[in-house]
């Protein structure tokens, strides 16, 4: 069963000298606080966003990384992951739920979110109900290019949740008067790595709450997990 919270979830860049003074350090800090502030505050304000999506996951030990490919959609604190290739599945969040969907497996994996060890907080983030200052600490990646229009961030989590830290790419926006989540990538203690990246972003297009709606089909064997 794959472990499904790898694959989702996330810059000027600045790059810090090992010894700053103390006026730049505080400049720097300011920076990313008004980032992360404005992070949060665009996703607060989207009502419901449409993206295509590219998941690469590289692990341990294999040359070749899985590539999947399909739609998100998110609408205040509910999403849906259409996976198109290189076979189709389903994810259903819906508050507190986590519905995974395998057709050819004939299976549906059920959780809870916030549950065991808090897994699916990546998913919150997404969709505009975790807290990147709670939830994380919060640095600029160094050893980035500079002089991009985007900004990468480190998170690393404050709690255990089997990874050694996020980094998430963040563009400008104009229509949303802050920074969209372009990419995000997942470092886990295994050493495997999932990058999550978003293209064709639509926002506030009225997505329809049917799209969320997920009824099990018959025959389908429903596993429940913490």
């Amino acid at each position: 069963m794959k472990r499904f919270w790898i694959y989702f979830i996330f810059a000027p860049v600045v790059l810090f000298s090992h010894y700053p003074v103390e006026g730049k350090e505080t400049s720097a800090q300011e920076n990313l606080n008004d980032i992360v502030a404005k992070i949060q505050i665009t996703y607060e304000r989207i009502n419901d966003l449409q993206s295509d999506f590219v998941q690469t996951v590289r692990i341990v030990d294999f040359d070749t990384p899985y590539i999947s490919k399909g739609k998100l959609f998110i609408k205040k604190g509910k999403m849906r992951w259409d996976y198109h290739e290189p076979s189709k599945q389903q994810i259903f969040v819906d508050g507190e739920r986590f519905l995974y969907y395998v057709p050819e497996h004939k299976q549906v994996i059920r959780s809870r979110v916030g549950g065991q060890s808090d897994t699916h907080l990546p998913l919150r983030l997404l969709s505009g109900t975790g807290r990147l200052d709670q939830d994380f600490q919060i640095s600029f990646e160094e050893g980035s290019p500079s002089g991009q229009k985007s900004t990468l961030l480190r998170l690393v989590p404050k709690k255990e949740m089997g990874l050694t830290k996020i980094v998430v790419t963040v563009i400008p926006s104009a229509q949303m008067e802050g920074f969209m989540i372009q990419k995000v990538a997942l470092y886990e203690v295994n050493g495997n790595i999932s990058t999550s990246s978003f293209d064709e972003i639509q926002i506030n297009k009225e997505v329809s709450d049917e799209m969320f709606v997920f009824k099990i089909p018959k025959g389908i064997e429903v596993i429940d997990t913490p």
